[in-house]
């Protein structure tokens, strides 16, 4: 009985290092991709590099395990709507943002895919929120409007476009949640539909990187771009095992981790200060992704 015990505590100590590893890799990407942009990188081109990592990681990953992608029409379609939507899309997005906004307040942002996932399938596919998750999309709500109308909350009134046009990013995410959700090819596997969807992005960027951009990257940004690709990379495997051993319901406490873990790298490497009205609205978030993910709903979960 002890030993079952203590395999279970294992297993639970566990999951929560892997949830804490992934939201600490998320909110350094995106710390990463601030330190790259302020060097002078694109978005597409910091895009490029860093699925191009992911690809040396994952795809390899793949074949170890028998799941190399499959190359029929409905798989080729998931990879390449799933990638636009759930990768190429919410990234050129953030990583544009992160020109105008604190890397901190993307992070807190980005923490809103749960909940706008929750929202879309009440809208979309009727489904019904129970006490738990109305609540909790009703903390969200308030969360963001906590960051963004209150006088002194952002750092300065001109970013307050630029934190809405960060929202994109987040529902961008949960759309393509919804798409995956619904478009599943029939007996695709995680590692190989994720592989799928990174060389869709790959093979589209690369044309676009080709003729946009520049041979080579900035020497300053070299060994921040490449970090981002192993992270990048890291993440995906990670995340992967996070799902096969735990719930979507655990699975989504990930957004308030990359919450804190966001404000805390914005306040250690790039002396941020949250306004205590941005901490508020991250703590609300935090709870509305709390219970949205504890809450159910009929015809799809958030």
């Amino acid at each position: 009985m002890n030993v079952k015990a203590d395999c279970l505590k294992g297993c639970v100590r566990m999951n929560v290092l892997l949830l804490l590893a992934c939201g600490l890799l998320i909110s350094l990407t995106y710390a990463l991709g601030k330190l790259a942009t302020q060097a002078g990188v694109e978005g597409i081109e910091l895009l490029f590099w860093q699925i191009s990592g992911s690809v040396l990681i994952v795809l390899p990953s793949a074949w170890w395990a028998g799941q190399l992608p499959k190359l029929q029409k409905d798989h080729m379609r998931y990879y390449t709507l799933a990638g636009l939507m759930g990768f190429t899309g919410p990234y050129l997005i953030t990583y544009w943002v992160l020109n105008y906004i604190p890397s901190g307040l993307v992070g807190v942002v980005a923490s809103l895919s749960p909940l706008l996932t929750f929202a879309i399938v009440l809208i979309l596919f009727r489904g019904k929120a129970n006490f738990s998750s109305g609540l909790g999309l009703v903390l969200g709500f308030a969360g963001v409007l906590a960051i963004l109308l209150p006088k002194n909350s952002l750092p300065s009134p001109e970013m307050f476009i630029w934190v809405l046009l960060a929202c994109a990013s987040p529902l961008l995410l949960a759309i393509g949640n919804v798409y995956r959700t619904r478009a599943w090819p029939a007996n695709g596997k995680p590692l190989q539909m994720a592989a799928g969807l990174l060389t869709s992005q790959w093979a589209l960027l690369l044309p676009v990187y080709a003729v946009t951009q520049p041979v080579g990257l900035p020497t300053q940004a070299l060994f921040t771009v490449m970090s981002i690709a192993v992270v990048s990379g890291f993440f995906y495997l990670i995340s992967f095992e996070l799902q096969r051993r735990t719930t979507p319901v655990f699975v989504g406490q990930l957004g308030y981790v990359i919450a804190l873990c966001s404000l805390l790298i914005g306040i250690l490497f790039f002396n941020e200060t949250p306004s205590l009205w941005v901490w508020a609205g991250a703590a609300l978030i935090a709870g509305g992704v709390y219970w949205v993910s504890n809450g159910k709903s009929v015809g799809g979960t958030a």
